[in-house]
């Protein structure tokens, strides 16, 4: 697999957020995107109408190519065009202006024919024998039972919140989907939770959140438990997990999200960035009959 042509798995399956649905996920643009957003689509496309009034549109707009750039037609006075071809690199395109994120995944590709843990750090493969010799056992559980859990965790309440969030979405829509993992002691008490969800369509496996107790921190249960994501993520056919959004390898301490990033880095993954999306801005003014080209934004 190409690291440079990899997009990010909301852009091409809308696990997530809806109105990222991707013409590479056929099956699930209408029941998902279509219920949340207005979709048109073209020969070689398709436009989310992210916000739209008489005054204001806002399209986002994903292609098979970028060689040729999606229709343009403006419907308000203000209108905003962000185009996002599941194609880099880019060729330029008259009037459309790039502008990079620095928001990345943290992807780590699926290994069949050798033990995937090799490319795990030595930390994670010692806390993985540590929780394969607890006696901890591994389950399936539930939304409600991770959220009745939650309390006893360390989980932040705003992480908690958003991952109930992002975890109802995808259950709604799609539950044969999503699958809450679960460690649990000899007694069946839960020392940790994994909540994956998964897409055929682009052969990945999403994680949107988990939590520990104190006592699942001591066998290292989150670990035990993407040891098991990768193994079932296997066994569907997947290509690729991927753990979500990550800060650089040179990130500032402060930062909320370093300790998480760091705790992902161990387990083999890459780094991968969002491609640069390109973006075109026109703006009505009345009674100007000629178009003038400003620095990207087009008067007319």
């Amino acid at each position: 697999m190409d690291l440079k042509r990899l997009r990010m798995v909301r852009d091409v399956c809308p696990l997530l957020h809806p109105h990222h649905a991707s013409i590479t996920a056929s099956r699930w643009i209408v029941p998902v995107a279509a219920r949340h957003r207005s979709v048109a689509a073209f020969a070689h496309g398709h436009t989310v109408a992210l916000f739209s009034n008489r005054l204001l549109t806002w399209h986002r707009s994903f292609t098979r190519t970028a060689d040729e750039p999606p229709p343009f037609d403006p419907p308000s006075f203000i209108y905003i065009h962000e185009w996002m071809p599941d194609v880099v690199p880019r060729v330029p395109h008259d009037n459309w202006r790039g502008f990079g994120f620095s928001q990345k995944q943290g992807v780590a590709f699926l290994k069949t024919d050798v033990d995937f843990t090799r490319d795990w750090s030595a930390q994670a493969r010692r806390q993985l024998k540590i929780f394969q010799r607890s006696g901890a056992q591994l389950r399936l559980g539930t939304l409600e039972e991770f959220v009745s859990s939650s309390a006893r965790s360390y989980l932040p309440e705003a992480v908690l919140h958003h991952t109930i969030d992002q975890a109802t979405t995808v259950r709604a829509e799609h539950p044969e989907d999503l699958e809450v993992l679960v460690a649990a002691d000899a007694g069946g008490e839960a020392l940790g939770f994994f909540i994956a969800a998964y897409c055929a369509e682009v052969a990945q496996s999403y994680y949107v959140g988990g939590c520990y107790t104190a006592a699942g921190a001591r066998v290292h249960a989150i670990t035990g438990l993407v040891n098991w994501w990768f193994e079932r993520s296997i066994a569907r056919g997947l290509a690729s997990v991927n753990f979500g959004d990550m800060c650089g390898p040179r990130a500032i301490s402060v930062d909320p999200s370093v300790g998480y990033s760091n705790f992902k880095t161990h387990f083999g993954i890459h780094r991968v960035w969002r491609p640069q999306t390109l973006w075109k801005i026109r703006v009505r003014l009345f009674g100007l009959q000629e178009t003038a080209e400003l620095e990207g934004i087009e008067v007319y």
